[in-house]
């Protein structure tokens, strides 16, 4: 009887445990979604109002303006950005998993270090190279930008999970006519995919909530949806239209995680096997 009650104790500390860290993250979400309902009047009253009468009037103002050709760039930008990491990354983190490859410690080191780098320490000569090339304020700059910054966390993250495949695999592939780079794709990817899922995630996000780069070296075609949001000031800071813009430019990432939840969960408990 003791053990039982001691064990009902436990858990129901587990669980409310659970219930504290669960509502400590959630409420800034519902906090944004909670503003995003509200007229100016009552995103500014005092004490804040937790029971309002919701309006859509800030929704209607945000789809009917430009931002929504921002969101455009942003998932633009931040999809080909992470197509093109994930497929050379893939193949260089392969290479290093795979090959004996000289230096190959300082070359990662190397690597990771371009990801280090603070944008305020880059942004000033990508704009002076880009105005040169006459890619300011296209696509393609930010796609190159975005492309290398993830290429490098792509290589570093994806090692470890080609480390993790087990060679024979590799060598009974090749026993039965596979050529290396068949089974690459056809044997050691498909037993990677949640480790693809999971690093093609990382940098997808990580690509939609990058602000500084897109501010200076865009103006109006490019613009993603992170510099759009600060565009919401007419009479003042428009908190209603920027909770608004940023419960739009979020939501479709929640759906998205959700709906690969379990390869991004085996992806990261595989890549923590080691």
């Amino acid at each position: 009887m003791k053990v039982t009650t001691k064990r009902s104790l436990i858990f129901g500390i587990r669980m409310a445990g659970i219930i504290l860290v669960t509502v400590v993250f959630a409420f800034p979400l519902y906090w944004l979604f909670a503003t995003s309902l509200k007229t100016r009047v009552q995103v500014f009253a005092l004490p804040p109002k937790l029971v309002f009468s919701p309006t859509f009037a800030n929704y209607l103002q945000v789809i009917n303006s430009w931002f929504m050709g921002n969101l455009f760039n942003s998932f633009l930008i931040a999809a080909l950005s992470t197509i093109f990491s994930i497929a050379i990354g893939s193949l260089a983190a392969y290479g290093f998993s795979r090959y004996p490859i000289k230096g190959s410690d300082n070359i990662l080191f190397w690597i990771l270090s371009l990801r280090m780098l603070p944008p305020i320490a880059i942004v000033l000569p990508l704009y002076v190279l880009f105005r040169a090339l006459h890619l300011l304020d296209t696509h393609l700059a930010l796609i190159l930008i975005y492309s290398i910054f993830n290429i490098s966390f792509t290589v570093w993250l994806m090692k470890g999970f080609f480390d993790e495949v087990p060679k024979d695999v590799e060598e009974s592939a090749m026993l039965d006519g596979y050529r290396p780079l068949q089974v690459f794709y056809k044997v050691v990817l498909p037993l990677v995919r949640p480790g693809l899922v999971a690093t093609a995630i990382f940098c997808l996000i990580q690509t939609l909530i990058e602000f500084l780069v897109a501010l200076i070296l865009t103006n109006r075609v490019a613009v993603t949806a992170t510099v759009g949001m600060a565009k919401f000031q007419v009479l003042g800071v428009e908190w209603g239209q920027i909770t608004a813009a940023a419960a739009i430019f979020i939501l479709p990432i929640i759906i998205f995680t959700i709906f690969v939840r379990n390869q991004l969960i085996r992806g990261m408990a595989l890549g923590g096997v080691r």
